[in-house]
């Protein structure tokens, strides 16, 4: 399985969109995690589809910056648990039966905020 995260700084910018695009095309992840999109819901599904994803899952900016999106497609088993403005956390399952912990954060590495899930640093 194939996990890309990437901090966009601003998914709006055409340059960084068409970056996107090609580097999904190079890589074909099953899953996305992107930070600061810098977006709120409604912008983030129109690029959901323009990237081809059949499932989104936002955390809205907070002003102008900020922002999270998990993007993935239906051949994967995934179920958000759990999201902040630093994380999104979940669980993804196989055909098999186990599942694993899979959380994209955003945020500085020593700050609290951003290990609210029990991880340690």
């Amino acid at each position: 399985m194939k996990i890309i995260s990437w901090n966009v700084q601003g998914l709006g910018k055409s340059r960084t969109f068409w970056e996107a695009q090609k580097l999904l095309q190079e890589l074909s992840p099953h899953i996305l995690f992107l930070s600061e999109t810098k977006m709120m819901a409604k912008q983030m599904e129109v690029k959901r589809r323009m990237l081809r994803f059949d499932n989104c899952f936002v955390v809205d900016r907070c002003g102008l910056g900020g922002g999270l999106a998990l993007l993935w497609n239906s051949d994967v088993s995934l179920e958000v648990k759990s999201y902040s403005k630093h994380y999104i956390d979940t669980v993804i399952h196989n055909e098999k039966g186990s599942s694993c912990k899979c959380t994209g954060v955003y945020g500085h590495p020593e700050s609290e905020q951003a290990w609210p899930l029990g991880y340690s640093k």
